[in-house]
């Protein structure tokens, strides 16, 4: 039987340097006094990106107090008139992942989806507000049926993609009755890391630390028959690395840890995702089941897995590049 470190190590074999995650430590009132670089980086700390934090913080609570409907339409107008003229790189950077994605798009269809990826932006993060009465009112659920029994059965990996509001879909699945541990990359923003962290786990979602020090409570979880979601599209230091789009697969990212947590602990893999359907209102779909077999396993069936993981999540995406979180991300030639 492997052990959680055997399968750490694994997990880390033939990829990029294992890391730990470490919330970035506030700078001393010495650095102030020192000045130079020093001083920069503490003002830049606790003046200039304060101001960010209370202005995200400010337009959370107040956000709050309008109805759902209102505050996602507000957050789809300020991503439209803000995302082409205050963040130009990365509307370029969906322009050309958009026409990459789909090729055929004429230069009108493009424009269209343009708009809808800057509108699916401010929706989300304008949504953080109103998530519950978003999970409880405004969503439609296609293949739900039996989900609390299959997960009672043994262990789940849900698996999905950041389409749409993502942070409805695990609330959906909390309000089913379902309990659901999740890992993250948290927020650079420091206002932005305690809305989310104040959303999930007031909701009661379990939360891991990203990195290495993951995968050995994970394991934990699904040895004791619990319920892990993984989301397999990853933005790594701005770089797509999931899905492939037809670079070559790799074993750098969350396909590859899933499969092999799945197999040590006879997992079930249950893919879901959540897309918008119109303002405010969302489709949650759940797909087909499955489970990988096998335990002993050479380096080429780890890139079977891979390609497994990403025949999934790929063709989700390219239905709905617009409402891709990651489509405004360079892709890497090296799948890196």
């Amino acid at each position: 039987m492997t052990s959680a470190d055997d399968t750490d190590k694994r997990v880390a074999t033939g990829k990029r340097k294992a890391w730990t995650y470490e919330p970035p430590k506030a700078p001393p009132f010495g650095d102030f006094l020192a000045g130079g670089d020093r001083r920069k980086a503490f003002l830049r700390y606790w003046l200039y990106e304060n101001i960010d934090n209370a202005v995200d913080l400010f337009l959370y609570f107040a956000f709050m107090l309008l109805p759902a409907s209102v505050c996602s339409d507000l957050g789809g107008w300020l991503g439209r008139l803000l995302a082409p003229r205050f963040h130009k790189g990365a509307y370029a950077r969906a322009a050309a992942n958009l026409k990459m994605i789909r090729p055929e798009l004429s230069d009108t269809e493009l424009e269209q989806l343009l708009k809808a990826y800057a509108d699916s932006q401010g929706r989300q993060m304008a949504e953080y507000s109103v998530v519950p009465r978003l999970a409880r009112r405004h969503v439609r659920k296609i293949g739900t049926e039996g989900l609390v029994e299959r997960c009672s059965e043994g262990p789940v990996i849900f698996i999905a993609p950041h389409i749409g509001n993502w942070e409805v879909l695990w609330y959906c699945l909390l309000d089913m009755g379902l309990d659901v541990t999740m890992n993250y990359d948290p927020p650079k923003r420091r206002s932005r890391q305690y809305i989310v962290n104040r959303l999930r786990k007031g909701a009661g979602l379990g939360i891991l630390k990203p990195g290495r020090s993951f995968v050995r409570p994970a394991l934990r979880i699904l040895e004791n028959g619990g319920n892990l979601l993984m989301f397999c599209d990853e933005g790594f230091n701005g770089y797509i690395r999931a899905p492939f789009f037809g670079r070559p697969a790799h074993l750098e990212g969350n396909y590859a840890l899933i499969a092999r947590m799945a197999r040590k602990t006879n997992a079930l893999i249950y893919p879901v995702y959540i897309v918008r359907e119109r303002g405010v209102s969302s489709l949650l779909r759940c797909l087909e089941s499955f489970k990988l077999h096998g335990m002993e396993i050479t380096k080429d069936q780890h890139i079977k897995d891979a390609e497994c993981m990403n025949a999934v999540i790929e063709p989700i995406i390219r239905e709905y590049p617009a409402q891709w979180y990651f489509v405004d991300n360079r892709i890497s030639l090296k799948g890196e």
